[in-house]
C-alpha cells in the first residue's frame, strides 16, 4: 500500500529538472531512422530476448561498437515472432518502462501487442524524421537540462550536441588492449583508433595519452569512466611497472594471462593518477558485468590508495548493492550512483536506495542517470527513477524518519543538483 505522501511527492519530483550523469545517446544518423523494432533492438530488452531465445536471429551478426548504432535490428516482421517476444519480456523491468515511456510520448493507452506493432513503430519513426526530435523528447517531456555521455563507439565525442552533453572519457581500450591484435569488450583498440600513437616506447604512448585525455578534458570532458568490468575483474593490484613496459605491444602469443593483468592493473591505476590532476571523478562499472568479479569490494584497495579522487559506482554493484552501500559508509570518496538499477530491477533499486540514505554519511553522494541509447528508453528509466525516489522518501515521511519538508529537499538534489556539484557541470 501506498504512503499518503507518494502522491504529492512524485508530483513534485516530476516537475524537477533533471541531469543524468551517464547516457549511451547514439547518434543523430541513427535517432532519424528509429522505428518500434530498432529502438527495442537498441535496448536492454535484447539482453534478456538472447537469454530467453526468443528472438531467432537478434545476434545473427554481432557488429563492433562502432558499428552496432546502425545495424543492430530485431527481424520482428512475423505477427508470431512478435508475439512470442512480447509473451517473454512482458514482466521485464527494462520492457515494463520502456513500454511506459511509449505510450506516454507517442500516446497510446493500450499495450504494445502484435496488432498495433506497426502503427506505434510508424508514429516513432514520424516523430524522429524531424531533426532534433529525440533531444526534444530529452529536453521537452524528459525536463533534461543536461547528461553525462559515454560514446563507447567515439571516445570523447559529444556527438554534436555540446549543448546538452558533457563527456565521460572512456578509458577501457587503454586499460585492456597491449598490442592491436587485443580489442576490449566493445571491439575497440587504441592502435587502430589512434594510428598515430606511438607503438616504439611506452612512455612515449602514455604521454600520447595524456595529451589526449587533457584536450578532451578541455573540450568538456568532467570524467573518467571505466567499464572494464566486462573485460576483466574489478581486482586491482599494485601493478609491477617495469613489467607492464615490457609487456607494451608484445604479441599476445608471448604475454601470458598474468602479465596482461598487470598491465591492466597498472594502466587503471595510471589512469587514477590521471583522474588526480584532471580534478575529475572516476566513473566505475560494478556488478554485472563479468558477474563473479564485478563485485565493488575489489575495489576497496584502490578506493583506500586514492582517498582524494572520488570513485563513482556506477549501478551500485548490483546485485552487490550493500557491498556499495558499505563502500560508501566507510570512505568518504566513494558516491554511489544509481544509473541503470531502476530498470533492471524497479524493487532493488527501492530497497537499495532506501539503505544508501541510512548508511551514506551526505545525501550528496547519490545520483542517477539512464544508461540509454535513445530518448525513449532514456524516459522510462527516468520514469522509474522518479518512482523510486517518490516511494522510498514518502515510505520515510511515513515512517516518521524524515520530514515532507527534508523528503522534497532530497528530491530535488537526486535529480538535479547532486549530478552538478559532483561533476562541475
Amino acid at each position: 500500500m501506498l504512503s499518503k505522501y507518494y502522491s504529492g511527492l512524485y508530483q513534485l519530483v516530476s516537475k524537477i529538472p533533471v541531469v543524468s550523469t551517464h547516457e549511451h545517446h547514439l547518434p543523430d544518423p541513427f535517432q532519424k531512422q528509429l522505428t518500434l523494432d530498432l529502438l527495442f533492438a537498441n535496448s536492454y530488452i535484447t539482453s534478456i530476448a538472447q537469454s530467453k531465445k526468443c528472438l531467432n536471429g537478434i545476434r545473427d551478426y554481432n557488429p563492433t561498437a562502432r558499428e552496432r548504432p546502425f545495424s543492430c535490428r530485431i527481424p520482428m516482421d512475423e505477427k508470431d515472432r512478435r508475439m512470442d517476444f512480447l509473451t517473454q519480456i512482458r514482466y521485464n523491468s527494462y520492457f515494463v518502462w520502456l513500454e511506459k515511456a511509449v505510450q506516454t510520448i507517442y500516446g497510446f493507452d493500450d499495450s504494445i501487442t502484435p496488432g498495433n506493432w506497426d502503427e506505434i513503430s510508424q508514429e516513432i519513426s514520424k516523430k524522429h524524421k524531424k531533426d532534433g526530435a529525440d533531444l526534444e523528447i530529452l529536453r521537452g517531456i524528459g525536463n533534461y537540462q543536461r547528461a553525462i555521455l559515454d560514446p563507447y563507439w567515439d571516445y570523447g565525442s559529444d556527438i554534436g550536441h555540446p549543448e546538452l552533453f558533457s563527456v565521460a572519457m572512456r578509458t577501457d581500450m587503454f586499460i585492456t588492449s597491449f598490442h592491436p591484435e587485443i580489442v576490449d569488450h566493445d571491439g575497440n583498440s587504441p592502435f587502430k583508433q589512434f594510428p598515430d600513437a606511438p607503438t616504439d616506447n611506452f612512455g612515449d604512448y602514455l604521454h600520447y595519452l595524456k595529451d589526449l585525455f587533457i584536450k578532451w578534458r578541455n573540450h568538456g570532458g568532467v570524467a573518467l569512466k571505466s567499464a572494464s568490468a566486462y573485460d576483466r575483474s574489478l581486482q586491482y593490484d599494485f601493478p609491477d611497472k617495469n613489467r607492464a613496459y615490457q609487456t607494451f605491444f608484445k604479441h599476445p602469443s608471448q604475454v601470458t594471462e598474468a602479465e596482461h593483468k598487470n598491465y591492466g592493473d597498472f594502466m587503471f591505476h595510471w589512469f587514477c593518477e590521471l583522474c588526480k590532476e584532471l580534478e575529475v571523478p572516476f566513473q566505475i562499472h560494478t556488478g554485472l558485468g563479468k558477474l563473479q568479479g564485478s563485485n565493488p569490494l575489489f575495489l576497496e584497495p584502490v578506493i583506500i590508495k586514492y582517498p582524494e579522487l572520488r570513485f563513482v559506482l556506477l549501478h551500485c554493484g548490483y546485485p552487490w548493492c550493500s557491498e556499495a552501500a558499505g563502500l560508501a559508509h566507510n570512505h568518504n570518496n566513494v558516491l554511489l550512483d544509481m544509473t541503470w538499477v531502476p530498470i533492471i530491477s524497479t524493487s532493488a533499486a527501492k530497497k537499495a536506495f532506501s539503505e544508501f540514505l541510512d548508511v551514506a554519511h551526505s545525501s550528496d553522494r547519490i545520483a542517477w542517470g539512464s544508461d540509454a541509447w535513445t530518448s525513449e528508453e532514456a524516459y522510462g528509466a527516468l520514469l522509474a527513477w522518479r518512482q523510486v525516489v517518490s516511494q522510498v522518501l514518502a515510505d520515510k515521511v511515513d515512517e516518521g524518519y524524515i520530514c515532507l519538508k527534508d523528503a522534497e529537499s532530497l528530491a530535488s538534489k537526486l535529480l538535479y543538483q547532486n549530478a552538478i556539484s559532483t561533476y562541475g557541470l
